[in-house]
């Protein structure tokens, strides 16, 4: 049997199904190791991603191939993969051909494993063959759920143009995705970085990461704005907080670049006066999925891996799967960055 952890009516429940079976020739049966419990799923849970169906939980896992259709050629059994949570279209539309695949509504967050089809909270989960990627051996697979995270990291920074080696740059959270951020930042370069984040113990996980980096409340952001070589060429917010948003924006240097890269709440709000826009030149890019960049996430996740994705350095637990519900709250109460469940036979 295949035991599983499924969301329906922002309920979860602990399951047993049979394992799943090779329907289409481009199946592939992946037998768990690892998967995520992130911010994301956090909002499918909650409600605000709505299901339709029942579905088992989870957009973040790793694990070996346990079953291939006929079809499948870039991996076979036993091989160690990890899994793009969202899929590419079948057919190619106005944003496709934009290279904006991620836009098209065939390959919205909608449509994604965890949310419209069954997900990594299970021993066994059937993907389509596109979705799969082999793991390289330097990544181990408690960390390889984070390639999800990474894959959007990489879409943003490549929307970014000429950025210089020397440029200041300020990262609002220090959550999972303003961790990775700022490793990736590291890993690319750049030295002149502001971690901002309200939550103590998460200054703590940032400072602990020992990048060399300032790490500051958000009440010490005023004395970056009032002189011109304190303020910052890229604001990068990963809180998704209109208040955090507004506040930061003023350290922004003329022709910064501001990056919303949290969804936040449907109903936050920010207030920005056009004139600073114009006067200052400034840039505001908004920031979702992860369009071709998952194979670089893997590349990039196998050359940081051993530096920067360490999973007790970046705030991480790691629970059993029929532990979800103890992972979630620690989440919830910000205890945690994000938790990796280690999936493992276990009988309800």
């Amino acid at each position: 049997m295949n035991t599983a952890i499924q969301l329906y009516e922002r309920s979860l429940t602990a399951i047993n199904t049979p394992i799943p079976r090779i329907v289409k020739e481009d199946d592939v049966v992946i037998c768990v190791s690892h998967s995520g419990l992130s911010k994301m799923d956090v909002r499918v849970i909650r409600g605000d991603i709505k299901i339709t169906k029942p579905v088992i939980a989870g957009r973040q896992l790793s694990g070996t191939v346990y079953a291939c259709g006929s079809n499948v050629q870039h991996i076979k059994l036993g091989d160690r993969v990890v899994v793009n949570p969202r899929s590419p279209p079948k057919y190619m539309d106005r944003y496709c051909w934009r290279n904006q695949s991620h836009m098209s509504e065939e390959c919205s967050i909608y449509n994604d494993i965890g949310i419209a089809k069954n997900g990594g909270w299970s021993e066994y989960c059937r993907i389509s063959a596109n979705q799969v990627y082999l793991l390289p051996p330097e990544v181990p697979e408690n960390v390889a759920p984070l390639c999800d995270s990474l894959s959007s990291v990489i879409h943003t920074w490549n929307k970014l143009d000429n950025v210089p080696c020397d440029a200041r740059i300020l990262v609002c959270g220090a959550g999972m995705s303003g961790l990775l951020w700022i490793s990736y930042l590291h890993f690319r370069g750049f030295r002149e970085i502001v971690v901002c984040e309200p939550v103590e113990i998460r200054r703590r996980v940032a400072a602990a990461l020992d990048l060399g980096y300032e790490v500051v409340h958000p009440t010490k952001l005023d004395i970056y704005g009032r002189d011109d070589k304190l303020a910052f060429d890229v604001l990068i917010d990963t809180s998704g907080d209109g208040d955090a948003i507004q506040d930061a924006l003023v350290t922004l240097r003329k022709g910064g670049k501001l990056i919303i890269f949290n969804y936040g709440l449907v109903n936050t709000e920010i207030k920005i006066n056009p004139y600073n826009i114009v006067a200052k030149e400034l840039t505001i890019i908004g920031s979702s999925g992860n369009p071709l960049t998952f194979a670089q996430a893997v590349a990039v996740a196998r050359d940081m891996a051993n530096s920067y994705l360490n999973v007790e350095k970046l705030g991480i637990r790691v629970y059993k799967l029929r532990d979800y519900n103890l992972a979630l709250t620690s989440l919830l109460r910000m205890e945690i960055t994000q938790a990796i469940f280690s999936v493992s036979h276990f009988v309800i």
